[in-house]
């Protein structure tokens, strides 16, 4: 994992630097900036595949080439194979080192050979190239003005070049009042700062701004009694997942740690990880009350695999010293809609507390969009169309995002379609605007790196290749496919409680404090502000406004600065936040 930055056509150090800068918390292990002919290049690396003696930005001096890398790309080895048949000779171990000479080999097209998680810049003579992992992983983002780029890996590093601009932008967030996350592909809440799309290429050469699929997300479908035996997918994915777990593993010497909550995704993950190593695993929980049935069934896993478990109790002052911390880094807002912010805020503290054990962490996230694991969505889908519809009854009539309401949820009512929509629309935005994001950021915030298995290539093409009545077939039953592969594991460890178990996510981290949480900062945010907020029709409660307000001080007011000794309740009796809407 590292941070990436750049300026397209101008020379400017000092910017560039300032850019690293703020960011510099992605790569603790190495910060390098250069100008490469007009351009000006940047980035800091956690060291895990490539060392010291690897830093980037990689200069191919011979056919002037320049490139920025962030992330893993996981088939490194099988294509160093294919270009040393070339008679292609390496300078090092790094799975960096294939993409400069298969970008020679293939062009655009070099991207449709990598398996992994990534964000990618190429410049060659008078073109750039940024390009984002099929199903956006790793975030990378741009400012397009004329003949010039600004790019990064986060928005808070665009916000140091002084003609970037720092303002909100209304349409996002309107689609995020109403889905809980920013529907849309590119945008993001500030104006004028986009994001690569998942899958996509954006190619820029003079003034002209390509964007370029090469990926196509498949779309869920319902088998109608056809299709593959039931029995041969279910050990078909079994086997996929045992290959790929093997291989994140293997992928860089460091030893890994799992977020384990005790539910299937997790579960299966440290099973699997058991049946594979020699070594103990080791596993990370956050409880905040020793009746958390996460924390009951997380240890049960853990103790029937023996693994080393590490478990971290969180209070309610934990939380609030986190939560500006985790707005800063988030770079967004969670609003209702979909997701709960209680869950993004728990993985960001769990993660703090992993960073110090581990460099390396697996996650699950993907597995609920991928094999139908989101039990009150993908079983009553009529229900949550109506949740949405009433998310957006205080936009205007004439706001975009009831397009995309009804494209989602068309009339007349059907419940098969729009549980078919639900599940195309989650396994999108909904997986890399909301899960994935807050997943690289919990993890760069703190300079280590987090892994999805379930989002691994090979296991994401199965997945999408399976209906939807395999995986959720009616009004009880969710994630069938996963239930039937570990089954015969958690028989074997005699933990076959785990399969029965009611779903609760990482929010159930939180469960026992929240109230307080919420009682806390209801004395921060009155009703009143709350009736007299200029951005009354978007916030409807007190946490709405505390997020708004945190991140518009951070990102706006102070473009992506965060100052020292940063208090949150300093910043109300202060009354920070009133000059923001003025």
């Amino acid at each position: 994992m590292c941070g990436i930055c750049g300026i397209y056509n101008e020379k400017n150090l000092k910017t560039v630097t300032n850019m690293l800068e703020s960011i510099r918390y992605r790569g603790p292990d190495s910060f390098t900036t250069r100008l490469f002919k007009n351009h000006s290049l940047s980035e800091c690396g956690l060291n895990i595949v490539s060392r010291k003696e690897n830093p980037l930005p990689l200069i191919d001096e011979t056919n002037q080439i320049a490139l920025l890398f962030n992330g893993e790309i996981y088939n490194y080895r099988e294509l160093r194979d294919e270009l040393a048949k070339d008679g292609y000779i390496f300078n090092s171990d790094a799975d960096s080192e294939v993409i400069i000479p298969f970008y020679k080999k293939y062009g655009e097209d070099f991207v449709k050979y990598l398996k992994g998680m990534f964000a990618i810049a190429i410049i060659e003579k008078d073109k750039l190239l940024l390009v984002r992992d099929k199903f956006g992983i790793k975030p990378l983002y741009y400012y397009h003005k004329k003949d010039k780029v600004v790019f990064g890996s986060e928005i808070k590093s665009l916000l140091q070049h002084n003609d970037v601009p720092a303002e909100l932008d209304c349409e996002s967030l309107d689609e995020l009042v109403v889905f809980g996350y920013v529907l849309s592909e590119k945008r993001t809440l500030l104006k004028d700062i986009y994001q690569v799309p998942p899958g996509h290429i954006i190619i820029l050469k003079g003034e002209d701004c390509l964007l370029k699929r090469y990926y196509d997300m498949p779309m869920a479908f319902y088998s109608n009694g056809q299709g593959d035996n039931y029995d041969r997918l279910v050990s078909k994915t079994k086997d996929c997942l045992l290959s790929t777990i093997s291989l994140f593993h293997q992928h860089g010497k460091d030893p890994k740690g799992i977020y384990l909550s005790g539910g299937i995704d997790s579960s299966l993950m440290t099973i699997l990880s058991r049946e594979i190593l020699d070594t103990p695993i080791q596993t990370f929980t956050l409880y905040d009350s020793e009746s958390a049935k996460d924390y009951y069934y997380a240890k049960k896993v853990a103790e029937a695999v023996g693994a080393v478990h590490h478990e971290f109790k969180v209070t309610v002052e934990d939380y609030l010293r986190e939560l500006p911390g985790f707005v800063y880094h988030y770079e967004n807002i969670v609003a209702g809609g979909v997701f709960d912010i209680q869950g993004s805020v728990a993985f960001q503290i769990l993660s703090k507390h992993i960073s110090q054990s581990v460099k390396i962490a697996l996650t699950g996230e993907g597995a609920d969009e991928l094999f139908g694991g989101y039990y009150w969505i993908y079983t009553h889908p009529l229900g949550f169309a109506d949740r949405i519809r009433k998310n957006a009854e205080k936009l205007d009539k004439s706001s975009h995002v009831h397009n995309h309401i009804n494209a989602i949820f068309p009339q007349p009512e059907d419940e098969r379609i729009y549980k078919r929509n639900l599940f195309d629309t989650l396994m999108r935005s909904g997986l890399f605007n909301y899960h994935l994001w807050s997943v690289d950021r919990s993890c760069s915030a703190f300079g280590f790196e987090i892994r999805p298995p379930y989002m691994y290539d090979d296991v994401v093409e199965l997945a999408m290749s399976i209906p939807i009545d395999f995986k959720a077939p009616d009004k009880k039953t969710t994630k069938k496919i996963l239930k039937n592969i570990i089954l015969p594991y958690l028989k074997k460890y005699g933990i076959e409680e785990i399969a029965f178990r009611k779903k609760y996510g990482m929010p159930a981290a939180l469960d026992h404090i929240k109230d307080k949480i919420q009682n806390m900062i209801d004395k921060l945010i009155p009703n009143k502000n709350i009736n007299t907020h200029p951005f009354k029709k978007y916030l409807r409660t007190s946490t709405d406004i505390l997020m708004f307000e945190l991140f518009y001080y951070f990102l706006i007011d102070q473009r992506g600065k965060y100052p020292s000794n940063f208090s949150l309740f300093d910043f109300y009796r202060g009354g920070l936040n009133e000059h923001m809407y003025h």
